[in-house]
């Protein structure tokens, strides 16, 4: 079974804190996250005149989930706007997702 892929709107301010939150994190378990967002970043803002208003990002359930809980880490002064925008998106997505029929497959389950 593949991961869910989730498309969250992100500022570049926003994404600079996700980032910040990220590197406070072991190495081991956000390296490969912080590669795909700058790549992200760049793809984005890169030579862009304007940087405003937000852009998506995709993440992995799993990678959501690793964002949201380093951001817990930081005062939540800092990052609630952002966790609350996190999580609105995360559910959106996840709901209408799950109110989705289920399509029947061709197959059985012991072939």
């Amino acid at each position: 079974m593949t991961e869910r892929i989730l498309s969250i709107e992100l500022s570049l301010e926003e994404g600079n804190l996700l980032l910040i939150a990220l590197a406070e994190c072991p190495f081991k378990t956000v390296f490969e996250l912080i590669g795909k967002l700058n790549q992200q970043a760049h793809h984005h803002f890169a030579g862009a005149a304007d940087r405003s208003g937000q852009k998506p990002f995709t993440f992995t359930e799993q990678e959501a989930g690793l964002a949201i809980e380093a951001l817990g880490k930081l005062p939540y002064e800092h990052v609630h706007q952002l966790l609350s925008s996190l999580k609105k998106q995360m559910k959106c997505q996840l709901q209408s997702e799950s109110d989705q029929p289920v399509k029947p497959s061709n197959t059985y389950a012991g072939s």
